[in-house]
């Protein structure tokens, strides 16, 4: 829907999970500039090489406030942070004390995420993981089960146990994508995202039309609650 105003013809026909099932290739689809910059470098980096894989980018043209990727600046933190985004997600917010619920977006749908998230924090605390790469974090639970190879390190930085919570999940593409999350430990989960495509309009209305917007997402927050 992020590319409603170009037309209808430029939405995709097929579920992003499609990256996840190409075999020899890693899907990525990075909210922030930065977050494109270090993936698209380490997805260089792993071309030509023994083992190495091919790399498919999910973007989008809709101008986003970079601020929102709250980069750290601490040399440390920022490495931490590189680290993360390269192996498939970090955590953009972490609230103070146990969390109620955790919001994961995934792509140029974050700001809604972010809206959402101030909105719920208000009276309950909320985490937010912003994932770059679903295919990696997906290899990484499927690994964690001897099913696969991969890091699985990144599961228990992005969803730690003793941080486990309902989940909101949220995406551009069919709400099946992020449907996993809800097996790294067991929890309560609602999937929102798009099961359609081919309209032209103003994004605003047609995220609300296909409930990405923030106050569904507030919603679909609140009913988990």
């Amino acid at each position: 829907m992020t590319l409603a105003p170009e037309g209808g013809a430029h939405h995709s026909i097929t579920t992003p999970s499609i990256g996840l099932e190409q075999p020899g290739c890693i899907a990525w689809e990075p909210a922030f500039a930065q977050d494109l910059e270090w993936c698209l470098l380490h997805a260089l980096s792993l071309l030509g090489r023994a083992r190495g894989t091919s790399s498919y980018f999910r973007l989008s043209t809709r101008p986003i406030d970079q601020s929102l990727a709250a980069i750290p600046l601490d040399a440390t933190e920022r490495e931490e942070r590189r680290r993360g985004v390269i192996l498939g997600g970090y955590r953009i917010r972490t609230a103070v004390g146990r969390p109620r619920l955790t919001l994961v977006g995934s792509g140029a749908i974050m700001p809604e995420v972010l809206a959402a998230a101030n909105e719920v924090a208000a009276e309950h605390p909320v985490d937010v993981v912003c994932l770059t790469s679903t295919d990696l974090v997906f290899r990484a639970w499927r690994s964690r089960q001897g099913l696969g190879r991969g890091d699985t390190w990144i599961l228990d930085d992005l969803f730690p146990a003793e941080r486990a919570t309902p989940i909101v999940s949220v995406i551009d593409g069919h709400p099946h994508t992020l449907a996993f999350l809800g097996a790294v430990h067991g929890v309560r989960m609602a999937c929102l995202g798009v099961d359609d495509f081919g309209q032209s309009g103003d994004v605003q209305d047609l995220y609300q039309q296909f409930g990405i917007d923030a106050e569904t997402i507030v919603g679909a927050a609140l009913d988990l609650l």
